[in-house]
């Protein structure tokens, strides 16, 4: 658009009986309303986004010649400059002929309102309860969206921006509607920032619904045309999307099962946390523009302890679940970033970010025994406490030591240990090991010190291997003790897609709830909303990832208007129906 028509525009639509509002994001919209007209133009800035709503309210290409020709008229011509003077000559008097007539000034043709139709007041209400549920159906996710592999978040993805467009689609120039899917797209943008589950074109501005078929890797000889085809396909297709040629967890990772995390699940994400942060940024920010040190020049042991860093969160990944999932997904993720800005120079972080990559067997039998750990650890507190009591020891003492107790302990668990001389701990210089791994551990523990973040150190009667593997065994186990005092005996409708016996004597032995099961038949879900009207239940339980929308939608909304929760649970997983039990009742711990 001219810069002029740029300037005169709203002055000449306010004159024509038009209104028109802007917004501003990450890019401009303008919507031109008069009446029951509605035009909304969409574009990189605001004069793109005007130039699209005038295409709309003026196609044909005769209609925007003569509009264009119009606009002109209007604008004030340049006025032509000053001839230079002449001088003065005798010349006989012609008479002047007489004046032609004044061209007509052309006028904008008459052109046939198109009008936006007008929905019903209750679609449009619907609509916008649906999409409401999709934000919070979104914010319920994020925990177990975090553990997903990113094949499993982009599929989650695509089903949640394909429904949320789809509604845009069928109400078209809706303002309320379209801000919703806006707020939608948003959301998903930002989990996607974070999570980096690699480029998921459809949250992009000018997405169209047949991209959902490259995006789950797919071929199809009937793309998708409009974004409700585009959801039913995601739908429809989704376990293909999410076959793997690997056996692999609900999460979609390939990982072998551990009785034990390597060390306390908490002090590892931290540590984790703390190394790729110095590279990277904050993990929970969307990543830098740029790196504080270029990919190629940062050095090789960082880049070393970044692969054991991956290695270990694989480890602790079922055990962190019930604590701070979303920060693992969020390291995770950021490391996913930073393997992609090295390039071919860590073939091995890729392989440990690879949802598919089998840790191979003989790495968990290359460590020591738990017995041997624990010999280890009891001969490292044995040192301390001779340390503690000789009158005097030198640097050289400390740091053989020191050595032996990171071989033993997490770091966190080293500034416990080390508390009765804190004094010489702090006044050691890291240079005075020969080791580079040694001196950037040394340096960690003198900031964890600082910090105050100790870790616990395993007691003697930590002894019993048998014992310790059942506790670990469920890492949710303490969240439980804390939700079952809170719903015991509740009353409580389980909605599946399948009967699962187990399952539900799980979640009853365990939680101490009354369970009502229901397999999502239509016919029987419609008569478990006739038990929800009379209060049959405490809570309406939904096992997400099995349901058809229309199910959720429907229960969703008896459950609205019987005043009861409704829990959406991961697949019912016994962790994620404590975990989302946790979050309605707002237990802190819930992750």
């Amino acid at each position: 658009m001219h810069d002029d028509g740029a300037r005169w525009l709203p002055k000449f639509l306010a004159d024509s009986g038009y209104r028109h509002a802007m917004y501003t994001h990450q890019w401009t919209e303008v919507l031109i309303w008069r009446d029951a007209e509605r035009w909304l133009g969409r574009g990189p800035d605001r004069d793109s986004a005007l130039e699209d709503a005038l295409t709309q309210m003026f196609p044909s290409a005769a209609a925007r010649q003569l509009f264009d020709r119009f606009r002109d008229g209007l604008q004030e011509p340049a006025r032509p400059q000053a001839a230079p003077p002449t001088a003065a000559v005798s010349a006989e008097v012609i008479p002047a002929p007489p004046p032609a007539p004044e061209p007509e000034l052309p006028r904008s043709p008459i052109v046939g309102r198109i009008q936006l139709p007008t929905y019903p007041a209750a679609a449009v209400a619907e609509a916008r309860e649906t999409l409401e549920e999709i934000l919070k159906d979104i914010q319920d996710m994020r925990p177990d969206f975090a553990l997903m592999s990113p094949r499993y978040q982009k599929v989650y993805m695509l089903a949640w921006i394909s429904r949320a467009r789809s509604f845009d689609e069928q109400f078209q120039g809706e303002h309320k509607i379209t801000v919703l899917v806006r707020r939608i797209a948003h959301e998903l943008t930002n989990l996607s920032k974070t999570l980096w589950p690699g480029s998921v074109q459809a949250l992009q501005m000018n997405a169209v619904p047949a991209c959902v078929v490259t995006e789950l890797g797919l071929k199809t000889l009937h793309a998708p045309k409009t974004w409700a085809e585009a959801h039913e396909f995601v739908q429809n297709h989704r376990d293909r999307a999410m076959t793997s040629e690997v056996p692999v967890d609900d999460y979609g990772w390939a990982d072998r099962p551990r009785k034990a995390p390597p060390g306390p699940p908490r002090a590892v994400l931290r540590e984790a946390q703390r190394a790729v942060e110095a590279i990277a940024g904050n993990v929970t920010d969307p990543p830098p523009r740029h790196l504080t040190t270029p990919p190629e020049e940062l050095p090789n042991d960082q880049l070393d302890a970044l692969v054991k860093h991956a290695q270990a969160l694989r480890d602790v990944r079922r055990f962190i679940a019930a604590e701070d999932p979303e920060t693992w997904g969020a390291v995770m993720g950021r490391l996913r970033w930073l393997a992609g800005r090295l390039g071919e120079r860590l073939p091995q972080l890729r392989r440990w970010l690879d949802p598919e990559f089998i840790p191979p067997p003989e790495r968990a039998k290359t460590g020591p025994s738990a017995d041997q750990v624990r010999q280890q650890q009891a001969a490292v507190r044995a040192e301390r406490d001779a340390l503690v009591a000789a009158d005097s020891f030198d640097d050289e003492a400390l740091l053989a030591f020191l050595g032996r107790a990171f071989d033993a302990h997490n770091t966190p668990e080293v500034a416990s240990l080390v508390q009765p001389i804190r004094p010489r701990i702090d006044a050691l210089r890291p240079d005075l090991f020969e080791d580079r791994r040694m001196r950037r551990r040394l340096t960690g523990l003198q900031d964890v010190i600082k910090r105050g973040e100790l870790g616990v150190l395993p007691s003697d009667s930590d002894g019993d291997l048998e014992e310790e593997t059942d506790d670990v065994d469920d890492p949710g186990a303490h969240l439980v003790a804390q939700v079952r005092p809170r719903v015991e005996g509740k009353r409580v409708l389980f909605v599946s897609n399948r009967e699962d016996p187990d399952l539900k004597s799980k979640l009853e032995e365990s939680l101490g709830l009354d369970i009502t099961w229901c397999d999502g038949n239509a016919r029987k879900v419609q008569a478990q909303c006739e038990s929800i009207s009379r209060h049959s239940y405490d809570y309406v339980l939904i096992a997400t990832g099995f349901q058809a929308h229309n199910i959720d939608g429907i229960l969703a909304r008896a459950a609205r208007a019987s005043a009861i929760p409704y829990v959406r649970v991961f697949k019912g997983r016994p962790l994620a129906v404590a975990r989302a039990l946790a979050r309605s009742l707002g237990v802190a711990s819930a992750a």
